[in-house]
């Protein structure tokens, strides 16, 4: 069974929520009637709302903030929330009580991440794809104790907005009772959020309000698979089982080694697949199965129905993950050599072999940033493709017209250009042996 439950419109939101206790209408009075909240209201530009209260009554229930979070001595009262009209910043101003401790007194760090992910997502949610999107990154810095029972205001302004992908940088501060007195800053943040490739799909579902009710239980979201929306499952979730087998420890055990991804990551012609080529043999020769997922070979067969677009790229990196992740699951070592120019991407590659099922261990995944300058890269151009996409043929190409964002905190860098391909090849294999992924050498094969 179905029902459609409506979101109210921001405009509704705000006369949505009704004081009911002393303590509830002394906050809700307080933020009413404060100098910023006046000074909100007359921007032209910002639009009010009260968001926790646009969420339809059944959402309302089990979502974190607008039901488990709110509340007398929690959230008191609904937070009133400003958003400017076209993404660029954001306010909030809410009533924090006494009863989302950490440390007696101390509002728990937790419930500020909380707090921040969720303000700094609104703040840039009107200038991505379908006013959707989710976290991609979230980096907080505590700056000073946040005190309980107190009003807050969070900030938030967009600092970036590129296709699907929008940066965000916040703060939460106090909220001065005397005027002319200076806020202090609690805590700070920076953000990535992208839009899913799913994002029509799940703003027709939120606007509509739709939600499934299976065996009396309702789930206030879409079921999506593979960032794809599936109307099958979510007609009749129960279509689907995962069939347990043997478990991964049983698996490796049995075929005498551990399965693992190594994912090679680096501009075009910066020789991933040279280094990962070479690597698999030695593998090969150590008598380890071990099998290379390259970015060109790839798109002969399972991705040939992918272009060259952001979006496209998104689903080729994740079907690797998935392909790379079911090879490793089969205690072979998975290789795989893909420009794969997106953080976030990446990271969700290795949180796909994080997870697992009926208690599997998590799957090893070992990032190789192939390290390499633009220049040196170019200068090489084995394919002619850095010369085509400075004459504008080819468009969206990695390092010219499109970009890459290099590894933070890869697990091993190799720079091909002060390295042999031997030498690389030993520095990752190295690196596996001291992490005990590997244990046969030449001389005990």
């Amino acid at each position: 069974m179905a029902e459609n439950l409506h979101r109210t419109s921001a405009a509704e939101s705000l006369a949505l929520f009704v004081p009911q206790t002393d303590e509830e209408r002394t906050k809700e009075e307080y933020i009413n009637s404060h100098p910023l909240t006046a000074s909100l209201r007359a921007d032209p530009n910002l639009v009010e709302s009260r968001p926790h209260m646009q969420l339809p009554p059944a959402w309302r229930k089990i979502n974190l903030t607008a039901g488990t979070l709110m509340g007398p001595g929690k959230v008191t009262v609904p937070p009133f929330s400003w958003a400017a009209r076209d993404g660029s910043n954001y306010v909030q101003i809410s009533h924090v009580g006494t009863d989302l401790c950490g440390h007696v007194g101390i509002v728990h760090g937790g419930f500020l991440a909380t707090m921040l992910d969720e303000g700094l997502a609104r703040c840039c949610f009107p200038v991505l794809p379908h006013q959707v999107g989710v976290t991609a990154k979230l980096e907080i810095n505590y700056k000073a104790p946040a005190m309980a029972d107190q009003f807050l205001v969070l900030r938030a302004r967009t600092t970036k907005v590129e296709g699907r992908k929008a940066w965000v940088e916040g703060h939460i501060e106090t909220l001065p009772g005397e005027e002319g007195k200076e806020p202090t800053i609690l805590a700070t943040a920076s953000a990535l959020y992208v839009s899913p490739k799913n994002a029509e799909t799940m703003a027709k579902l939120v606007r509509t309000g739709f939600v499934i009710c299976d065996r009396n239980r309702t789930l206030p979201h879409p079921l999506f698979t593979g960032g794809y929306f599936n109307e099958e499952l979510l007609l009749n979730p129960s279509n689907i089982t995962w069939h347990p087998s043997l478990s991964r420890r049983e698996r490796f055990q049995l075929r005498g080694q551990r399965g693992f991804t190594v994912w090679f990551t680096g501009l075009s012609a910066s020789g991933k697949s040279t280094v990962a080529t070479a690597l698999e043999q030695h593998l090969l020769h150590l008598g380890l199965a071990a099998y290379r997922l390259d970015g060109d070979n790839i798109r002969f067969g399972l991705n040939k129905d992918l272009g060259f677009s952001e979006k496209d790229r998104n689903e080729n990196i994740r079907r690797i993950a998935e392909v790379a992740k079911l090879f490793a699951d089969s205690a072979t070592i998975a290789i795989t050599s893909f420009i794969s120019p997106y953080r976030a991407d990446r990271q969700m590659a290795r949180e796909l072999h994080a997870s697992s099922q009926a208690g599997d261990d998590p799957l090893p995944f070992i990032e190789v940033f192939v390290d390499v300058p633009l220049e040196e890269a170019e200068k090489r151009d084995p394919k002619g493709l850095y010369k085509k996409a400075r004459a504008g043929e080819i468009k969206e190409f990695t390092g010219i017209s499109a970009p890459y964002e290099a590894p933070e905190n890869p697990e091993i860098t190799i720079r091909t250009h002060e390295l042999s391909v031997e030498e690389c090849v030993q520095k990752i294999v190295d690196y596996l042996k001291e992490q005990g992924l590997i244990t046969q050498t030449e001389e005990t094969r």
